[in-house]
């Protein structure tokens, strides 16, 4: 059987951080987390992650084995000496592993290392390309990183055909090693959700634009305020998340004078609960993979604008796309959805079957399985 270690995942299970790291886990630990229940009855799997308090150092879970490596605080530590003892750690158990398969840009530059020390195979997924947020000179230096873990790697994996588009047009390179792989995750959780019976927030009768991400420069919160700001008619806003941004983001919505219609609801775990209150999901991102967050809204049926990022909306079929960076423009798709109750409905039944075709975990793991087999060659 296929032995794969996984790099990059900064917590596994999901929920064992427990907020010992303040800045909390964002799509690349709830993509992990989907997909190893599946992938682990076609393969053997190995997840290298963060020690945290109460938990083991090594256990097994029937085809899932987990090390935990010990990790430095700090927003600019915790992902570089996270990767640096997960270098480490893998090391140990190169023997009999096949595949490395790496998320983010610093465990790429470490599978990488890694792959052609030990003579293994490797495969990156880059979850979004990140470096866009940074300025100069740390957006050169991770552009740089990234062209070379795409150049290198044995094979890539992109979230939709958009993503790799984009990737191929901004490194200049046609990505013959690329394949799209839509994000797996369980579907049916999403479907046929109860409204609770006390609306949370102080909300009432208001029709509610939903959005859920870290708050970070990447995610684009700011051209979100700045549209809702613009926006007409009785309607609120819950932004669902936490991160370096927050007290920033607070702060401009008072100054845009959104106090009472900006609801920041801290990071949640209830996200099922609060789609069934959403009427409109956004996703106003600079640069992604594919979030979770998102399909996870489609599969509730709810109406989506997303940027244009090479994300897999159709616009006017599963949803709105919308120029990135372009404030006027998310708002009036927005405006748009606020005015046409039947256009809502429309996208996101549609949204809503495409996601039940297209994003389950074992279709995931089975394009996995078929990109594993085709790297080593059998």
């Amino acid at each position: 059987m296929v032995k794969v270690v996984i790099l990059g995942s900064k917590e596994y299970p999901f929920g064992t951080n427990r907020h010992e790291d303040p800045i909390p886990s964002g799509g690349m630990e709830t993509y992990v987390d989907d997909l190893v229940p599946e992938l682990s009855k076609l393969c053997k799997l190995v997840i290298i992650t963060r020690k945290f308090r109460g938990t083991k150092s090594h256990e097994k879970l029937g085809n899932i084995e987990v090390l935990r490596v010990p990790w430095l605080k700090g927003r600019w530590l915790r992902n570089p000496s996270f990767n640096c003892f997960s270098g480490i750690a893998a090391m140990k158990c190169m023997r009999n592993t096949d595949i490395i398969y790496s998320n983010g840009i610093i465990s790429g530059i470490v599978a990488l290392k890694l792959g052609k020390l030990f003579g293994k195979k490797t495969v990156y997924r880059p979850a979004g390309i990140g470096f866009t947020q940074f300025g100069f000179p740390l957006r050169q230096l991770l552009f740089a990183l990234e062209y070379f873990v795409f150049r290198h790697s044995d094979a890539v994996i992109f979230h939709s055909d958009g993503e790799k588009r984009n990737a191929q047009k901004l490194f200049g390179m046609p990505m013959k090693n690329g394949h799209v792989i839509l994000t797996g995750f369980p579907v049916n959780k999403f479907r046929n959700l109860k409204k609770p019976k006390k609306k949370p927030f102080g909300l009432k009768n208001e029709t509610v634009i939903t959005s859920v991400c870290r708050f970070v420069p990447v995610k684009g919160l700011d051209l979100l305020l700045r549209a809702f700001a613009e926006t007409t008619g009785k309607c609120r806003l819950l932004l669902v998340g936490s991160g370096p941004e927050e007290k920033r983001l607070r702060q401009f919505a008072s100054k845009l004078g959104m106090k009472d219609k900006a609801i920041f609801t801290g990071f949640r775990r209830d996200i099922p609960e609060l789609l069934t209150l959403t009427d409109i999901f956004v996703v106003s991102s600079l640069s992604e993979g594919l979030p979770t967050s998102l399909l996870e809204a489609m599969a509730a049926g709810k109406a989506c604008v997303v940027t244009d990022i090479g994300l897999p909306v159709e616009d006017g079929n599963t949803g709105i796309v919308v120029e990135p960076g372009n404030a006027e423009a998310l708002e009036r798709a927005i405006e748009k959805l606020l005015l046409n109750p039947q256009l809502r409905k429309k996208l996101g039944q549609n949204a809503a079957k495409f996601v039940k075709e297209n994003c389950t975990t074992d279709k995931a793991a089975r394009a996995h399985m078929h990109v594993f087999r085709e790297v080593l060659g059998e």
